[in-house]
């Protein structure tokens, strides 16, 4: 089964292109785009909304919260990072960072994807946060 838009994976990655830093840390990403012509898949990160609610109130986030419905995708109310174009190679080896195979729901993946394609439509997104990964990278950093 391959990644699915909708879908989290749970990596670390990139951050940006110059110099390149690693993220220390595990972070939940969701899949915001698969394209099957260019093998790639787009990715935006979420984070947690606890202690950074200023944060998500910038127009370049968009809040999820976890319930109303339940989600099982993520386990707390988060936001979604939508001033980055981070872009993976697909590869079935990226299924096993999924961190299952549900989906957000309908409603807020909806919504989470149009404000995603509304903000890159409207406001430039920085060269620095364009980053485009190879599936050997993730492998090696994951």
């Amino acid at each position: 089964m391959a990644v699915e838009v909708g879908q989290v994976l749970a990596l670390k990655i990139k951050f940006n292109k110059n110099p390149g830093t690693v993220s220390k840390t595990i972070h939940p990403y969701l899949v915001v785009d698969v394209d099957v012509d260019s093998n790639r898949i787009e990715i935006a990160q979420f984070d947690s909304l606890k202690g950074k609610e200023f944060k998500a109130a910038r127009k370049s986030n968009k809040t999820v919260y976890h319930d109303n419905p339940n989600e099982t995708v993520i386990d707390t109310d988060s936001f979604v990072q939508l001033d980055n174009t981070f872009t993976v190679e697909n590869s079935p080896e990226l299924e096993r960072f999924r961190r299952q195979t549900d989906k957000l729901s309908k409603e807020k993946l909806d919504d989470i994807l149009r404000a995603y394609k509304n903000y890159h439509s409207n406001n430039t997104v920085e060269d620095n946060k364009c980053v485009d990964m190879s599936v050997s990278e993730i492998l090696k950093w994951n």
